[in-house]
């Protein structure tokens, strides 16, 4: 996989040296520098394709998401909001958006935005499980915990994704939903085997339930796969 995005990157940057003002093959490459974490690659990427073309929304996005997960959510903001003055149905920004808006306190804000994806990613017919994670979280926070049941419930049915299916599993589990939520955290973990999230979550569960041998079985994947974590680039610095 990583040869393949080796390769798509000389593919862009040669569409680059042919014609400097190709600015999709600009928004490309930010694209696999992003898979490669070569994080300030992207970003320089993606500042070019939008100076060649202002109204390049997607990289505007792309830009937000690289700040907000660079854990800079004023600045994410700002290109979340030019990417919806361009595509103001783009369910993406406006969960990431949300998740800034949260970051910063905003909560009043952060909620209506991630309903505001769930309609629009519905009507689109493509169900967002970012926008129902972050929703469903932000209902747990504000001590919601039956509709955020029913949040996760829908967006694990609709749209179902490690991460997601990792909180509602863990919520399942504080419900005494112990079947229901094993089963959850099993999907997580064959949708994502690397993230180590659910090894944890299910190796409580089943420590909890007399499971032993399991539980430490699930405990050492999670351990082995948070230390594979913890090598990946974070994103810190972005520089031009």
């Amino acid at each position: 996989m990583q040869q393949k995005f080796v390769e798509a990157k000389t593919s862009f940057r040669r569409a680059t040296e042919l014609d400097a003002n190709y600015s999709e093959a600009y928004r490309g490459l930010g694209m696999t520098d992003l898979e490669l974490k070569d994080y300030n690659g992207a970003y320089r990427a993606w500042l070019k394709a939008v100076d060649l073309d202002p109204k390049d929304e997607k990289s505007k996005y792309f830009l937000g998401r690289l700040f907000y997960e660079a854990d800079l959510p004023n600045e994410a903001a700002a290109w979340l909001r030019e990417a919806l003055k361009l595509s103001p149905d783009d369910f993406q920004a406006t969960t990431y958006l949300g998740l800034c808006a949260e970051a910063l306190g905003l909560d009043s804000t952060a909620g209506p935005l991630y309903r505001n994806a769930i309609v629009e990613s519905n009507a689109q017919k493509k169900p967002y499980s970012w926008a129902y994670l972050s929703l469903g979280n932000f209902l747990k926070k504000h001590g919601d915990e039956d509709q955020a049941l029913r949040v996760l419930a829908e967006g694990a049915q609709k749209c179902p994704e490690a991460h997601e299916l990792v909180a509602f599993g863990a919520l399942l589990a504080t419900h005494n939903q112990i079947q229901h939520a094993e089963q959850i955290l099993r999907q997580a973990i064959a949708l994502d085997p690397g993230l180590s999230q659910p090894h944890y979550r299910l190796g409580l569960l089943l420590k909890s339930t007399g499971r032993l041998e399991e539980s430490k079985s699930e405990m050492s994947k999670f351990e082995k796969a948070k230390e594979q974590e913890q090598k990946n680039p974070k994103i810190t610095v972005l520089r031009k």
